[in-house]
């Protein structure tokens, strides 16, 4: 018996697009031997079609991301454009009955439908790429934590102002360690939602979001940036034994409140140590008490590894129904 198939669509061929493209080669051998479910990557959308270059002629490529979202052929749709329209992408497909897999944190964050979705554990709405690149935060929140209480998140949610300030400490001008960030693939040359806030906002909103069952969306959070004044304050605190880093809180205490800034970390706080381009998230919670994850938060490799993981899971939940039908 032939194995069965999971089309796949993917919008966006850039960094994290083509990386993911590369690796899916590779892991669908992985996932049909672990699943019994076959993988097909069959459309690529992008918005030059002709810079694309695909050894296999089997895979289409065209400019209009909506059309491929709306294609009956297609299972699964992942999202790697970083397209805040990419929201509307991402709906027309779920709305259809496709899995959606997205790495877009500002699409799910900005959007009352999605974060609904993932409030409501929408067995096809999936997005472990959003937050935190390759540390499993979001399917941790949904499944492995889903009886318990979460009192409060925290964490350095964004790779780019932290690799910046590490630089900083390091002596660099903040000039030269953005221009660094952007030569390492970490920053777009205009980086403004690294630094401003609404980076990390939009995936404390998405944790909260998946945390406390209820969407939480971005304007909710409360933002105070980081810019070139920060550098003196920066290697005034390493200096002393400390560090400055951009941290996202949100707790539920007193209603709630969901809160991202620049804070000097004194000796003793665990997420002192965190520096490059590593991202670190703490919980609360009731029973478990305090748990930490620490791992890469940006990169090309890192976030198709969140990637893969989704479109595993979905292969597994094809491969659930598939047997299901057969017995019945």
């Amino acid at each position: 018996m032939a194995a069965p198939v999971l089309r796949l669509g993917l919008i966006g061929h850039g960094t994290v697009g083509q990386s993911f493209a590369h690796h899916l080669a590779d892991a669908t051998i992985r996932i049909e031997r672990r699943t019994g479910v076959r993988v097909q990557l069959s459309r690529i959308a992008v918005r030059r079609p002709d810079r694309v270059r695909l050894v296999h002629p089997r895979v289409r490529v065209c400019d209009d991301p909506l059309d491929l979202a709306l294609d009956p052929a297609l299972d699964l749709v992942v999202e790697a454009s970083g397209a805040r329209e990419a929201s509307d992408w991402l709906l027309a497909a779920l709305n259809r009955g496709a899995t959606i897999v997205t790495a877009n944190k500002q699409a799910v964050a900005n959007s009352y439908a999605l974060l609904q979705a993932l409030a409501d554990r929408h067995p096809g709405c999936l997005a472990e790429g959003a937050v935190a690149a390759a540390i499993p935060i979001v399917r941790t929140l949904r499944d492995s934590l889903q009886g318990e209480d979460i009192r409060a998140i925290r964490g350095i949610l964004n790779g780019t102002s932290t690799f910046v300030l590490s630089a900083v400490e390091r002596g660099a001008s903040w000039d030269t360690a953005v221009a660094d960030a952007v030569a390492a693939g970490l920053a777009e040359p205009n980086s403004t939602a690294d630094f401003d806030g609404s980076d990390a906002a939009a995936k404390l909103a998405i944790l909260a979001t998946i945390a406390w069952r209820t969407p939480i969306h971005r304007d909710r959070v409360r933002v105070r940036g980081l810019d070139a004044r920060a550098e003196t304050t920066a290697q005034s605190a390493f200096a002393s034994g400390r560090r400055l880093r951009v941290v996202a809180d949100a707790w539920t205490h007193g209603g709630g409140h969901l809160l991202v800034e620049p804070r000097v970390l004194e000796a003793d706080d665990p997420l002192l140590h965190v520096s490059g381009a590593t991202n670190a998230i703490e919980l609360d919670a009731a029973l478990a008490g305090q748990l930490r994850w620490f791992g890469p938060g940006a990169g090309g490799a890192h976030t198709a590894s969140a990637l893969l993981a989704d479109v595993a899971h979905a292969a597994a939940e094809r491969s659930r129904r598939a047997r299901t039908q057969v017995a019945a």
